[in-house]
Protein backbone atom coordinates (compact mmCIF):
# COMPACT_ATOMS: atom_id res chain seq x y z
CA UNK A 1 0.00 0.00 0.00
CA UNK A 2 2.77 2.41 1.22
CA UNK A 3 4.49 1.77 -2.35
CA UNK A 4 1.31 2.94 -4.50
CA UNK A 5 1.22 5.62 -2.12
CA UNK A 6 4.10 6.39 -2.55
CA UNK A 7 4.11 6.21 -6.93
CA UNK A 8 0.94 8.22 -6.85
CA UNK A 9 2.82 11.31 -4.95
CA UNK A 10 5.48 10.85 -7.61
CA UNK A 11 2.97 11.28 -10.71
CA UNK A 12 2.86 14.84 -11.53
CA UNK A 13 -0.79 15.99 -11.46
CA UNK A 14 -0.67 18.43 -13.92
CA UNK A 15 1.05 16.23 -16.85
CA UNK A 16 -1.53 12.90 -15.50
CA UNK A 17 -4.45 15.56 -16.11
CA UNK A 18 -2.87 16.94 -19.71
CA UNK A 19 -2.05 13.32 -20.79
CA UNK A 20 -5.31 11.98 -19.66
CA UNK A 21 -7.67 15.09 -21.28
CA UNK A 22 -5.68 14.21 -24.65
CA UNK A 23 -6.71 10.40 -24.38
CA UNK A 24 -10.14 11.16 -23.90
CA UNK A 25 -9.82 13.47 -26.82
CA UNK A 26 -8.38 10.42 -28.96
CA UNK A 27 -10.58 8.46 -27.99
CA UNK A 28 -13.67 10.79 -28.63
CA UNK A 29 -12.04 11.38 -32.30
CA UNK A 30 -11.78 7.79 -32.63
CA UNK A 31 -15.35 7.09 -32.04
CA UNK A 32 -16.65 9.48 -34.00
CA UNK A 33 -14.46 7.82 -37.04
CA UNK A 34 -15.58 4.34 -36.38
CA UNK A 35 -19.74 5.18 -36.02
CA UNK A 36 -19.69 7.42 -39.25
CA UNK A 37 -17.79 4.34 -41.52
CA UNK A 38 -20.66 2.01 -40.11
CA UNK A 39 -23.05 4.60 -41.05
CA UNK A 40 -21.76 5.10 -44.57
CA UNK A 41 -21.08 1.64 -45.34
CA UNK A 42 -24.65 0.31 -43.75
CA UNK A 43 -25.90 3.11 -46.31
CA UNK A 44 -23.97 2.07 -49.22
CA UNK A 45 -24.53 -1.65 -48.61
CA UNK A 46 -28.48 -1.11 -48.89
CA UNK A 47 -28.79 1.18 -51.29
CA UNK A 48 -26.83 -1.27 -53.63
CA UNK A 49 -29.21 -3.99 -52.46
CA UNK A 50 -31.95 -2.07 -53.37
CA UNK A 51 -30.48 -0.99 -56.98
CA UNK A 52 -30.30 -4.62 -58.17
CA UNK A 53 -32.26 -6.79 -59.83
CA UNK A 54 -33.81 -9.68 -58.64
CA UNK A 55 -34.37 -11.05 -61.78
CA UNK A 56 -32.02 -10.51 -65.07
CA UNK A 57 -33.53 -11.96 -68.10
CA UNK A 58 -31.36 -12.06 -71.70
CA UNK A 59 -32.58 -11.97 -74.65
CA UNK A 60 -29.86 -13.51 -77.20
CA UNK A 61 -31.75 -15.41 -79.35
CA UNK A 62 -35.64 -15.22 -80.31
CA UNK A 63 -36.92 -16.93 -77.15
CA UNK A 64 -39.07 -17.62 -74.30
CA UNK A 65 -37.70 -16.89 -70.92
CA UNK A 66 -39.07 -17.21 -67.10
CA UNK A 67 -38.57 -16.15 -64.02
CA UNK A 68 -40.14 -16.26 -60.41
CA UNK A 69 -39.92 -14.41 -57.31
CA UNK A 70 -40.74 -15.38 -53.73
CA UNK A 71 -42.46 -12.57 -52.24
CA UNK A 72 -41.87 -14.28 -48.47
CA UNK A 73 -42.48 -12.37 -44.90
CA UNK A 74 -44.24 -9.08 -46.31
CA UNK A 75 -46.22 -7.47 -43.61
CA UNK A 76 -48.84 -5.13 -43.67
CA UNK A 77 -47.38 -1.26 -44.18
CA UNK A 78 -47.81 1.71 -45.57
CA UNK A 79 -44.91 1.43 -47.65
CA UNK A 80 -44.52 -0.60 -50.84
CA UNK A 81 -41.78 -3.45 -51.34
CA UNK A 82 -40.03 -3.06 -54.29
CA UNK A 83 -38.51 -5.68 -56.97
CA UNK A 84 -37.00 -4.65 -59.87
CA UNK A 85 -36.05 -6.77 -63.05
CA UNK A 86 -33.86 -6.24 -65.99
CA UNK A 87 -34.40 -7.31 -70.05
CA UNK A 88 -31.48 -7.10 -71.83
CA UNK A 89 -30.49 -8.03 -75.51
CA UNK A 90 -27.15 -9.27 -74.18
CA UNK A 91 -24.61 -11.25 -71.69
CA UNK A 92 -21.50 -10.70 -71.65
CA UNK A 93 -19.80 -11.29 -74.81
CA UNK A 94 -23.03 -12.61 -76.61
CA UNK A 95 -25.85 -10.10 -78.38
CA UNK A 96 -28.52 -10.61 -80.22
CA UNK A 97 -27.91 -10.43 -84.00
CA UNK A 98 -31.62 -9.37 -84.22
CA UNK A 99 -33.60 -6.71 -83.65
CA UNK A 100 -36.69 -7.81 -80.92
CA UNK A 101 -39.73 -7.43 -79.60
CA UNK A 102 -41.04 -8.05 -76.23
CA UNK A 103 -44.13 -8.54 -74.24
CA UNK A 104 -43.83 -8.81 -70.59
CA UNK A 105 -46.54 -11.85 -68.78
CA UNK A 106 -46.74 -11.47 -64.97
CA UNK A 107 -48.85 -14.62 -62.97
CA UNK A 108 -48.79 -14.49 -59.43
CA UNK A 109 -50.95 -16.63 -56.69
CA UNK A 110 -53.57 -15.21 -54.68
CA UNK A 111 -52.25 -16.28 -51.73
CA UNK A 112 -52.37 -12.41 -49.88
CA UNK A 113 -54.05 -9.70 -50.62
CA UNK A 114 -51.74 -7.62 -52.48
CA UNK A 115 -51.74 -4.76 -54.85
CA UNK A 116 -49.44 -4.64 -57.65
CA UNK A 117 -47.86 -1.60 -59.91
CA UNK A 118 -45.65 -1.91 -62.68
CA UNK A 119 -42.74 1.08 -63.58
CA UNK A 120 -40.87 1.38 -66.56
CA UNK A 121 -37.21 2.70 -66.31
CA UNK A 122 -37.42 6.06 -64.45
CA UNK A 123 -41.18 6.70 -64.89
CA UNK A 124 -42.29 5.61 -61.72
CA UNK A 125 -45.73 7.51 -62.18
CA UNK A 126 -47.18 5.29 -65.00
CA UNK A 127 -48.22 1.85 -63.91
CA UNK A 128 -48.21 -0.25 -67.13
CA UNK A 129 -50.39 -2.83 -66.17
CA UNK A 130 -53.35 -1.96 -68.23
CA UNK A 131 -55.39 -5.33 -67.24
CA UNK A 132 -55.32 -7.12 -63.96
CA UNK A 133 -58.06 -10.21 -63.96
CA UNK A 134 -58.04 -13.70 -62.14
CA UNK A 135 -58.84 -17.36 -63.41
CA UNK A 136 -58.87 -20.91 -62.48
CA UNK A 137 -57.05 -24.29 -63.67
CA UNK A 138 -58.30 -27.69 -63.94
CA UNK A 139 -57.26 -28.23 -60.32
CA UNK A 140 -59.60 -24.90 -59.09
CA UNK A 141 -56.19 -23.12 -57.91
CA UNK A 142 -56.51 -19.56 -58.72
CA UNK A 143 -54.10 -17.32 -60.42
CA UNK A 144 -53.96 -13.70 -60.80
CA UNK A 145 -52.90 -12.18 -64.24
CA UNK A 146 -51.24 -8.70 -64.55
CA UNK A 147 -51.40 -7.42 -67.98
CA UNK A 148 -49.05 -5.24 -70.11
CA UNK A 149 -50.62 -4.80 -73.46
CA UNK A 150 -47.41 -2.81 -74.69
CA UNK A 151 -44.64 -4.38 -76.50
CA UNK A 152 -40.87 -3.22 -76.34
CA UNK A 153 -38.06 -3.11 -78.85
CA UNK A 154 -34.19 -3.88 -78.41
CA UNK A 155 -32.27 -2.67 -81.48
CA UNK A 156 -29.43 -5.89 -82.45
CA UNK A 157 -26.68 -3.30 -83.04
CA UNK A 158 -27.03 -1.38 -79.46
CA UNK A 159 -26.66 -2.83 -76.39
CA UNK A 160 -29.81 -2.14 -73.87
CA UNK A 161 -31.03 -2.99 -70.36
CA UNK A 162 -34.93 -2.08 -69.78
CA UNK A 163 -35.30 -1.77 -66.57
CA UNK A 164 -38.59 -2.32 -64.60
CA UNK A 165 -39.68 -2.00 -60.71
CA UNK A 166 -42.67 -4.24 -59.49
CA UNK A 167 -44.21 -2.48 -56.71
CA UNK A 168 -46.14 -4.67 -54.33
CA UNK A 169 -48.38 -2.96 -51.80
CA UNK A 170 -50.00 -4.97 -48.94
CA UNK A 171 -52.11 -2.22 -46.99
CA UNK A 172 -51.84 -1.89 -43.41
CA UNK A 173 -55.44 -2.46 -43.02
CA UNK A 174 -54.62 -6.23 -42.49
CA UNK A 175 -52.01 -5.78 -39.45
CA UNK A 176 -55.08 -6.92 -37.54
CA UNK A 177 -55.42 -10.42 -39.25
CA UNK A 178 -51.60 -11.35 -38.45
CA UNK A 179 -52.63 -15.10 -38.07
CA UNK A 180 -54.41 -15.29 -40.58
CA UNK A 181 -51.38 -14.26 -43.40
CA UNK A 182 -48.05 -14.81 -41.26
CA UNK A 183 -45.92 -17.12 -43.01
CA UNK A 184 -48.11 -17.22 -46.32
CA UNK A 185 -45.85 -16.77 -49.54
CA UNK A 186 -46.73 -15.38 -52.78
CA UNK A 187 -45.47 -16.22 -56.17
CA UNK A 188 -44.92 -14.09 -58.75
CA UNK A 189 -43.90 -15.37 -62.15
CA UNK A 190 -42.42 -13.15 -64.97
CA UNK A 191 -42.56 -14.26 -68.53
CA UNK A 192 -40.57 -12.84 -70.99
CA UNK A 193 -41.37 -13.45 -74.63
CA UNK A 194 -39.41 -12.37 -77.42
CA UNK A 195 -39.78 -12.11 -81.38
CA UNK A 196 -37.75 -10.82 -84.20
CA UNK A 197 -38.74 -7.96 -85.58
CA UNK A 198 -39.37 -8.64 -89.46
Amino acid sequence: MKEIRGILNKINKKTFMRYLFIFLIFMAILLIISSSDITSSRYETETNVNMEPQLAFFLANVENQSGQLKLEDILPSNDAYIYRFNVSNFYKTKKANVDLKYKIEIITTTNLPLTFKVYRGNDLDTNIISDDYYDSDSNGVYYRHLVIDDEYYLNYNQKTTDVYTLSVEFPERYKNFYEEYAGVMELVDIKINAEQVV
